[in-house]
């Protein structure tokens, strides 16, 4: 049960339902869950000692407030392994795994037309998932879903209030690159969003006056 709750609330952390600030009180989530409240004040526990949550000396557990510092590191730590996954990926990948890649690129570029934010975010996400599994490369993958974690929800918060046209697009650059089975343009474009979203990110605290 501790382990069903933890990756629930995961979920809720990477896919932005989660914000910066926000509290987690331990009833509340056993209600929803319909549950006793002990798998999941261990799950907030586990979720703490890992700073995906931050604990106040009250106990009452908050998804915590990234400083720039830190955010800058986590995207700095995601620039050295995200690419190498997709470069090995492409490397790797059979044919299904080019065509569902591919058939994810085309979900998330109609979404971005359409200005869903929500289900870009998520084919975002379930696109990057699908490309650095197929690396073969498991400690790397359970670092970069844990940066996943701590990151996304200050990201989805400021892309959220941010203007669309200035979202980071991968998707064109990493579809081709797919297209044509080349595993240094793939990692490239990686690259290339992280970049871009960090930019934005400073930007954004710069017009704040952050």
């Amino acid at each position: 049960l501790t382990r069903r709750v933890e990756d629930r609330l995961k979920c809720a952390l990477i896919l932005g339902y989660l914000k910066p600030g926000d509290k987690l009180v331990t009833k509340n989530i056993a209600d929803a869950m319909k549950m006793s409240v002990t798998p999941v004040r261990e799950s907030l526990i586990r979720l703490s000692a890992s700073s995906a949550l931050a604990l106040t000396p009250s106990h009452a557990f908050f998804v915590p407030i990234i400083t720039s510092e830190q955010f800058n590191e986590y995207m700095r730590m995601r620039r050295l392994i995200e690419p190498e996954l997709a470069e090995k990926a492409v490397l790797k990948m059979d044919a299904n795994g080019f065509e569902e890649c591919l058939s994810l690129c085309q979900k998330l570029r109609s979404a971005y037309e359409r200005r869903d934010v929500y289900l870009a975010h998520q084919l975002n996400l379930t696109l990057r998932l699908k490309l650095y599994i197929y690396a073969g490369l498991p400690e790397f993958f359970k670092i970069v879903t844990q940066l996943w974690i701590n990151l996304w929800p200050t990201l989805s918060y400021t892309f959220e209030s941010d203007s669309e046209d200035k979202w980071p697009i991968f998707f064109s650059s990493l579809e081709l690159a797919l297209s044509n089975r080349d595993a240094g343009a793939a990692a490239d474009a990686i690259r290339e969003s992280l970049d871009k979203g960090l930019r934005i990110y400073l930007s954004l605290l710069t017009e704040q006056g952050e």
